[in-house]
């Protein structure tokens, strides 16, 4: 068993690096359609219309298009999260979660069905961690969740839990699950009512998904994950008015602070 944790991460490693190609691709802002994965540059063979003029002065190089500021900043290119930055924490947060699980010592029932509900289990938060990780970079760099995603997510968690409750009777935990889903979402739609510019609708669909996995474990849980999102995203912010990097209207992305809320219970608390 002590494999898992192992292969866990080594899976993430390989989903963090498709992962990093869909955050490049949907980092783009409200409005606008996500990007090619890959290509050349827009230039001359591509169709696109060059920034230079035809008469540009022969044996002089063109100026570099899309250029801002004294450093040389292109605008037209997203250069994407850090080198490695969502690969690592793919592979980490797999890992972990297959770490803490593998530390519920072995399973007391070797039947098929516990197998088949501990694995299901296990892949459930496993797929969230991977899809959360992508929305949380989305999220950082351009204040969107993506609907394709956020459904991803909710789907990957509930069809395995629905396995594992199959599998393992475990029917109660699964209304839990269910009802936990429905009440998280329902909170941060109440909040987007209230105050639109402070919450978006895409936070209310990952916390379908995140109060899903959460009530999943029963509604202690889901209490503690919902308020460390809260807190993390609070102290945050604080930290931006401290340092005068932002003021009381500025606006921060809150769905990567209802992730690290999630995660930090779903891994510190008790193994069942």
């Amino acid at each position: 068993m002590i494999l898992v944790p192992a292969l866990a991460a080594l899976a993430g490693l390989l989903i963090g690096l498709r992962s990093r190609a869909l955050v490049v691709r949907y980092a783009v802002p409200g409005g606008e359609r996500p990007g090619p994965e890959s290509g050349p540059e827009p230039g001359p063979e591509s169709g696109a219309e060059s920034e230079v003029g035809s008469g540009q002065e022969p044996g002089r190089e063109p100026e570099p298009a899309h250029r801002s500021g004294p450093g040389g900043t292109y605008r037209g290119v997203r250069p994407g999260p850090p080198p490695l930055a969502v690969e690592a924490l793919t592979a980490a947060a797999l890992g972990a979660l297959a770490l803490r699980a593998v530390a519920g010592g072995p399973l007391p029932d070797r039947s098929a069905a516990a197998v088949v509900a501990w694995s299901a289990e296990l892949l459930a938060l496993c797929w969230l961690a991977a899809v959360c990780v992508l929305l949380a970079f989305v999220d950082a760099a351009v204040h969107r969740l993506p609907d394709r995603f956020t459904l991803a997510a909710y789907l990957g968690t509930a069809v395995p839990l629905t396995v594992a409750a199959a599998a393992g009777g475990r029917w109660e935990d699964l209304a839990g699950a269910g009802l936990g889903g429905l009440a998280l979402a329902v909170f941060y739609l109440v909040l987007f009512l209230v105050n639109p510019a402070g919450m978006g609708l895409g936070d209310v669909k990952l916390a379908a998904s995140l109060g899903t996995a959460l009530g999943w474990f029963g509604w202690d849980v889901l209490v503690a994950g919902a308020f460390l999102g809260f807190l993390a995203g609070g102290l945050y912010g604080g930290a931006l008015l401290l340092a005068r990097r932002a003021n009381r209207r500025s606006e921060i992305p809150f769905g990567p602070f209802m992730i690290i809320g999630t995660f930090a219970v779903l891994l510190a608390g008790p193994v069942p």
